[in-house]
């Protein structure tokens, strides 16, 4: 049996999701969407996003943190922090439950 759980929610112009595939509380995937520099960037380009890079990325413990623009003017479009750890157990659990 499948147990996924995406939480998300709009708050100081950022859209913020995350995945828990297990439900145990521990999120495996978090990403962050600046909507004012998407709407800003869009808006530049008429209207595609295109050219994305990683304008940062760091390594930490078990969390993989990248930060992603477009534009580089500083103030970046996307944040996304995958946690190994948690995605590793998530896959031994699903085959548990398999």
């Amino acid at each position: 049996m499948e147990h996924k759980k995406i939480d998300y929610k709009i708050n100081d112009g950022k859209l913020e999701a995350s995945l828990d595939g297990n439900q145990d509380g521990e999120k495996s995937l978090k990403i962050v969407l600046h909507l004012t520099e998407a709407i800003q960037e869009l808006v530049a380009k008429g209207g595609k996003l295109e050219g994305a890079k990683v304008v940062d990325f760091k390594f930490e413990l078990t969390k993989l943190k990248l930060k992603i623009d477009t534009d580089q003017d500083g103030e970046e479009l996307m944040e996304i922090e995958i946690d190994l750890g948690e995605s590793f157990d998530e896959l031994v659990s699903k085959k548990k439950d398999a």
